[in-house]
């Protein structure tokens, strides 16, 4: 047989047969003692035994600790996304002792940072955005998911509490307002609320998102291959699919047609949960609501003057033409309706209609903006909910809605762990199935997750999927003891997880290597080396806004609008499509809060990989373009954080030598201290610039933007 057919034959034929006996990830892990190593000195602890035996198994040996300066700001930007200040910095490089590092990593822990940066991939494999999708793409209410995924972080939620709730928190006995709002995870499916739109089909597809997203993120297994038929690779038939998919088809509809029967509109029709405004929050509607008012009195108080000078054969002819307008005109106290009616009857033209015109649209601008943060209707947050009758459920024939096959009952693949004795099938019951203690996916998934969001690659490469067509685990034993330990020892804390890892000796090398160590393992698969990651397109913002000095330290609340070039949002249809930039100090809080609409997200975060949130996203792609390099150096939002970076160097090092404010300000954008080389090339910078137009300022702007646009300053 030719080899590109046989090769072919095996992308479709079953990987493995039955008589190979279950998958490895279909076992259940077993937590077996760390090997053996010829370098005793070198583990701190079990994590690094692990490691070590598989790099002298291949002939490599680890590098040596990163710098202090490297190891904090690494640390720091894995734990909290901020860069650590300078004295935190100089802090540790005078004392770089395991007690002062080990200090270190329980104060990241502790900060409310924490919650901030690690749910950003959360919110990816959540599919989070702060619209439904497609061509309308209108906004949505889920904000207050997206806090309480950041205070459960922060509160170190036991990852199975963390998952029953988000599956199924709406049906815990006594569900509170935040159990319910955590199960905003599965309302993040698009909703499409086109004209013309078949609500039942948009129905099906959210429950099967529902059920695809479940099996990625708590599972590893590709579900989604199970829709038409039964998987080829894994022992999921089609109608284990449609068992699980009878969890998720007790939802209501989440949009329905318009009650005119001659009209194919839509409009949405899903389960909100009020939501209650925290005292700040309160504060600042009251502001939003007195600015509105303020606006609104100047202009009546306007209409009052211009009426106190019309003439009296003006009022005649309004008594004659317009006698509601002359009545208006004559009346006391007048209110914001009647001065509106005035200005249309009264001042179409003339001075007073430009002036009335003026404060009209500072009265529009307010109210936009007030809107947009919420603040004038309410708070809300998408929930789910059980209809009181459910549905029944049957295997659709080759996935088509519209070709009903056999019913099946709720229920979970026979080829996992046994569904728990008396446990309600219902989502709750399938929360406790997967978190229950025979599942042997679902610590694994989660620490395979940690392990690569901290060293840059996971021990099983393909994150989305454990079962056969995935790949094997670079580390098995680690991989196993890990899930383990996060399961009995570690009481599923994500926390302690994260502290276990960065504390040992693999974490903490230095990612620098030789020529020929890159050669043997250029993906550090070994994990020889440190890690050497782009930081993702959330974390780029934030450091340089930490670096500038703009970063704002506010949480929580709805979602902020940066500034972002004209033209972005050009979606046809019924939604408002203005950007109304945020004013204030919401100019400047972190990516995390940044509003995301699926049809245009935030363009400097699309041009470095973030995904546009329409689909569940387990792991980032990382491209290399110019289009990045034009961002840090020409987007408004970069040109702003270089114009305050530069006063803040200016500010901090008044009165000091070229050479050490120089060297200042690169230790503010990288922790550590320049090389003698680097430090001159800025120094030629900086004299160019001055010379070039006289301008000191300008010269330390153009050392600012070289300094944020360093590979260095955008990497961990």
């Amino acid at each position: 047989m030719r080899a590109p057919i046989a090769a072919a034959l095996l992308l479709i034929a079953p990987a493995a047969s039955a008589d190979e006996g279950p998958h490895w990830s279909f076992v259940p892990p077993v937590k077996t003692g760390p090997p053996a190593v010829a370098d005793a000195d070198w583990p701190r602890g079990a994590v690094d035994r692990f490691t070590l035996a598989r790099m002298e198994g291949a002939g490599l040996s680890p590098e040596p600790q990163q710098d202090p300066a490297r190891l904090l700001r690494r640390l720091s930007l894995d734990l909290t996304g901020l860069p650590p200040s300078l004295a935190e910095v100089d802090a540790f490089v005078a004392d770089p002792s395991d007690a002062a590092y080990e200090a270190a990593v329980d104060r990241l822990l502790a900060s409310p940072h924490f919650g901030e940066k690690w749910a950003i991939g959360w919110l990816d494999l959540a599919r989070y955005a702060d619209s439904d999708g497609y061509q309308r793409d209108g906004f949505r209410n889920v904000w207050p998911y997206r806090d309480w995924v950041i205070r459960a972080l922060n509160a170190d939620m036991p990852y199975d509490q963390f998952t029953v709730e988000q599956l199924a928190g709406d049906l815990l006995p006594g569900a509170t307002d935040a159990q319910r709002i955590a199960t905003g995870f599965h309302r993040g499916p698009t909703l499409n609320l086109e004209a013309g739109t078949d609500p039942e089909e948009d129905r099906v597809k959210q429950v099967v998102d529902r059920v695809n997203t479940t099996g990625t993120v708590w599972l590893g297994i590709s579900l989604e291959c199970a829709q038409c038929h039964d998987h080829k690779y894994d022992p999921i038939s089609i109608r284990d699919y449609y068992a699980l998919y009878a969890f998720f088809n007790n939802t209501p509809v989440e949009g329905k047609r318009r009650p005119n029967g001659n009209d194919a509109s839509m409009d949405y029709a899903g389960v909100d949960l009020p939501v209650p405004l925290t005292p700040e929050e309160q504060r600042r509607r009251e502001a939003a609501r007195g600015e509105l008012d303020a606006a609104r009195d100047r202009f009546v108080a306007k209409v009052d003057e211009l009426c106190e000078s019309l003439p009296e054969e003006r009022m005649a002819e309004l008594d004659e033409k317009h006698p509601r307008a002359a009545g208006l005109v004559r009346k006391e106290g007048r209110d914001f309706a009647d001065a509106m009616a005035i200005k249309k009857a009264v001042f179409k033209d003339g001075a007073g209609a430009q002036a009335l015109g003026r404060l009209e649209q500072q009265i529009k601008a307010h109210e936009k903006r007030a809107n947009a943060s919420g603040f004038q209707i309410g708070f809300s947050s998408r929930v789910m909910a059980e209809m009181e009758a459910p549905r029944e459920t049957y295997v659709m024939q080759r996935g088509d809605f519209l070709q009903p096959g056999e019913r099946v009952a709720a229920g979970t693949p026979p080829a996992l762990h046994a569904f728990p004795a008396g446990a309600p099938r219902d989502r709750l019951g399938l929360a406790r199935w997967i978190v229950a203690d025979d599942n042997p996916l679902v610590a694994r998934v989660a620490v395979n997750r940690l392990w690569a969001e901290l060293f840059g690659r996971a021990l099983v490469p393909s994150m989305e999927d454990f079962g056969r067509a995935g790949d094997k685990p670079t580390h098995p034993g680690l991989l196993d003891w890990l899930a383990v330990t996060f399961r009995e020892d570690d009481a599923w804390s994500i926390k302690r997880t994260v502290r276990r890892l960065v504390l040992s000796s693999t974490y903490r090398q230095a990612a620098v290597c030789g020529a020929s160590k890159r050669a043997l393992d250029p993906d550090n698969a070994l994990y020889a080396r440190g890690p050497r990651v782009r930081l993702p397109a959330e974390l780029v913002r934030d450091n340089a806004l930490a670096v500038s000095g703009l970063l704002s330290a506010e949480m929580f609340g709805p979602p902020v609008r940066p500034p972002q070039p004209a033209g972005v949002w050009r979606v046809t249809g019924e939604v408002d499509n203005q950007y109304y930039t945020s004013e204030g100090r919401d100019l400047h809080r972190r990516g995390v809060y940044t509003i995301w609409r699926r049809s245009a997200h935030y363009p400097s975060f699309a041009a470095f990989d973030a995904p546009n949130r329409g689909a569940c996203t387990v792991k980032r792609e990382v491209s290399n373009t110019p289009l990045q390099a034009l961002a840090l150096m020409n987007d408004p939002a970069y040109v702003e954080m270089a114009e305050a970076f530069a006063r803040r160097v200016q500010r901090e090092t008044e009165g000091e030598a070229a050479p050490d404010r120089l060297a200042h300000a690169f230790r503010l954008a990288v922790a550590r201290a320049p090389r003698d080389e680097e430090l001159a090339a800025l120094r030629a910078l900086y004299v160019e610039a001055l010379d070039t137009d006289g301008s000191e300022a300008g010269a330390w702007f153009e050392v600012a933007t070289a300094l944020l646009n360093l590979h260095e300053t955008i990497t961990k």
